[in-house]
């Protein structure tokens, strides 16, 4: 069985850019300061802006001279952060294009030819942009030729500061900051809700792919960091410890493995186009209290994937419904 740490994620994650993997990833704990790394926030980089417009920033590959405000912006994975802000790239991932909690905003934006790396850059190339935001670290010389490149390591900064981030690097501080207080906002309101609904019982995050299941805490989007970090909910042991207080981003179990890793309650994800008869069908799944009891919350994978602030108001909201509807069946 595989599991992955959040250490060693940002290395996979070189790879994940241009092929529909896992995504939307690790994570430090949503609302905390640790895994901030070295680079500080946009908005506190050095030098100020100089007669040309441009201004310092510190980033992942050391400071990096930038537009005072980019205008034609190029993403190669982090979306929903920029459009939280109203601000709208050009050219975006395909994948973070797809997530439904994104549709409406994201009209007038090319998707990233993913298929050939030559043709993603002759792309990129002709909207002339003056910024790029990457998370693909064998990119960034190849980015950097075409336009001031921000390289955003993965699994180094909690979602609010990855938040804060890249607002600072469109000057829009002060939106994010309004964003983020609403939605802290809304969590508290509703955390001694469901905290007495779910009471001692537990919670886990199970997603299907072909012949394998990932369970995962709350360093792999998927609404962990509300449900583990922000409410404080428990995951089964076998979760809890590595994936919630520990470090590892995910484990590949066998269907075998599924009760000591399936939860009073059950956020249930399948891979668009997988089969996941191998796993519905089988008496272990058929058997498992949730299951029985019917507290199984189906999630759709392409959305819950992603973990910028948009999806996370919307995760929050089919969360906050779930639990809401079976509040009488946990009492």
């Amino acid at each position: 069985m595989a599991s992955l740490s959040r250490r060693t994620f940002a290395a996979f994650l070189g790879i994940a850019a241009l092929t529909p993997v896992l995504g939307g990833c690790a994570s430090g704990a949503t609302g905390t300061a640790s895994g901030s790394g070295d680079a500080g926030t946009a908005s506190d980089a050095g030098a100020g802006a100089s007669g040309s417009g441009m201004r310092t920033v510190d980033t992942d590959k050391g400071p990096v001279e930038i537009p005072a405000n980019p205008q034609t912006i190029v993403t190669d994975y982090y979306l929903g952060e920029f459009l939280a802000v109203d601000a709208k790239p050009v050219i975006a991932s395909p994948y973070a294009l797809n997530n439904p909690f994104l549709a409406g905003l994201c009209d007038g934006i090319e998707a990233l030819n993913t298929t050939s790396a030559e043709t993603s850059l002759e792309m990129i190339a002709e909207k002339q942009p003056d910024l790029i935001v990457t998370i693909t670290e064998a990119d960034y010389d190849k980015y950097a030729k075409i336009a001031p490149t921000v390289y955003i390591a993965d699994g180094t900064r909690s979602d609010e500061e990855l938040f804060r981030y890249i607002a600072g690097l469109v000057n829009k501080t002060e939106a994010a900051e309004a964003y983020i207080s609403e939605f802290n906002d809304k969590v508290a309101t509703v955390k001694d809700e469901i905290v007495g609904i779910v009471g001692d019982r537990t919670v886990s995050i199970l997603e299907v792919w072909p012949q394998e299941i990932y369970t995962m805490g709350s360093h792999f989007a998927r609404g962990g960091s509300i449900l583990y970090d922000m409410w404080g909910l428990k995951a089964p042991e076998a979760i809890q410890g590595p994936m919630v207080e520990g470090d590892e981003a995910y484990k590949v179990i066998a269907v075998e493995a599924l009760p000591d890793y399936a939860g009073d309650f059950i956020c249930y994800g399948v891979l668009d186009g997988a089969d996941a008869a191998y796993v519905d069908d089988s008496q272990l799944w058929k058997n498992l209290p949730a299951v029985k009891n019917g507290l199984v919350m189906p999630y759709e994978q392409v959305a819950f994937m992603h973990r910028d602030p948009i999806t996370l108001t919307n995760q929050l909201q089919a969360f906050t419904d779930f639990f809401r509807a079976h509040a009488d069946a946990a009492a």
